[in-house]
């Protein structure tokens, strides 16, 4: 192989996901249905291990990782540094452009733009603020057109909380279901102070024309009552004109 030769993804990859479950196994299992267009994002990478799924299921696509804190941007540029297209963005994203005070928590993949002080969320939370950086803001809309992104092919976001803001900011790549699928954590209960809850990022993805593929409960109460988890979307277009076609028989 030489170095002008394109990287393809290789099916082992895809099948090894795909047999251990959960939300990546869903990414996987879309993936073999991608028209390989666009980019890939995955925002709040913390120490890369989704990002390291996704690298090696979009080898053939630009990939790239947006992350606020510092010190985990150097340590994913290092990481990464084998793969040839992906870039590392130190940078937060939410519904508007500036800057924003980002709190680092003492659990760092607890991180987040909100707080936990108020009652239900301290109640429901376990991290601790450590230290309060100013972090860089933006729009997901703004940004990918900065970038010269028009297309989305696989998308994941973990941002403690800020996934609804998120997708406020990303009103016209959803509005043009210009992202084919998406995995984001979800809140049942708060866990920082003012998150929207599922029910909250459902209402807007379906108002999008984004379908739910598949959801996986995470974290429960003792009670049993949810606590957070995952979910899958996809875009109208994409089970339309990507996905095999199904009858109601199919498990």
């Amino acid at each position: 192989m030489t170095q002008d030769t394109p990287l393809k993804p290789r099916p082992r990859h895809r099948k090894k996901l795909m047999g251990r479950g959960g939300p990546v196994a869903a990414l996987a299992r879309l993936s073999q249905y991608s028209d390989r267009r666009g980019a890939v994002l995955d925002v709040g990478v913390n120490r890369g291990t989704i990002a390291l799924h996704l690298a090696r299921l979009y080898v053939d696509l630009p990939i790239h990782l947006i992350e606020p804190i510092p010190a985990q941007c150097r340590y994913l540029e290092e990481r990464f540094a084998r793969f040839p297209d992906l870039k590392v963005h130190q940078l937060a994203l939410s519904d508007r452009n500036g800057s924003a005070a980002f709190h680092v928590a003492d659990h760092i993949g607890s991180s987040s733009l909100f707080t936990n002080s108020g009652d239900e969320a301290a109640r429901h939370s376990t991290h601790a603020v450590a230290e309060t950086i100013t972090v860089e803001l933006a729009r997901l809309d703004d940004w990918c057109a900065a970038q010269g992104i028009s297309q989305v092919s696989c998308m994941k976001i973990d941002a403690q909380g800020s996934e609804f803001s998120i997708l406020q900011g990303a009103e016209r790549l959803l509005s043009e279901q210009a992202i084919d699928m998406l995995m984001l954590e979800w809140f049942a209960l708060p866990h920082y102070d003012g998150v929207p809850l599922l029910d909250e990022i459902l209402g807007l993805m379906r108002s999008h024309g984004y379908w739910l593929y598949d959801i996986f409960p995470s974290k429960r109460l003792k009670n049993g009552q949810l606590r957070f988890g995952d979910a899958v979307f996809v875009s109208d277009r994409f089970r339309k004109t990507r996905m095999p076609r199904m009858s109601g028989k199919q498990s």
